[in-house]
């Protein structure tokens, strides 16, 4: 069934809620998969495992995104939403973790880091996966 519009501004309005739907479950989709890699290649590294603390959980929890405007969205590691109760920086962990670190310079293994994962893998993916969510919505693309 087509849709019809009457004026372009209205075109604009309904074409601006098809991207922002599609980009936002885009993004959800992007947010779980980042919140796999922090857990497959950080809390289930094989060559690591903390004897030194207990893990919190906050790093995993903390995989999130948010809508920028109805076109884009970043993923991210929301790191003002971490708190560790031993003082931790936790943009450093995040930054140690990228580098396949663990808590500490010298924590280093040779498992690849989360950021490399998640990033090959939305090179891979994420274009096919926003072009479904269009068409979900009844936006049709190549």
């Amino acid at each position: 069934m087509a849709v019809r519009f009457s004026t372009s501004a209205a075109l604009q309005q309904h074409l601006n809620g098809v991207c922002k739907k599609a980009v936002e479950d885009t993004a959800k989709t992007a947010g779980e998969k980042l919140k796999e890699c922090i857990k497959e290649q950080y809390y289930d590294d094989p060559g690591f495992y903390p004897e030194v603390y207990e893990r919190t959980g906050q790093f995993l929890e903390h995989a999130a995104y948010q809508l920028l405007s109805d076109s884009s969205a970043k993923i991210y590691v929301d790191t003002d939403g971490m708190h560790y109760g031993n003082n931790f920086d936790p943009w450093q962990v995040v930054s140690w973790a990228s580098e396949s670190k663990h808590g500490a310079d010298y924590y280093q293994t040779d498992t690849t880091d989360f950021w490399t994962v998640f990033t090959g893998w939305c090179n891979e993916n994420l274009i096919n996966i926003l072009k479904y969510n269009l068409r979900r919505y009844g936006l049709k693309t190549r």
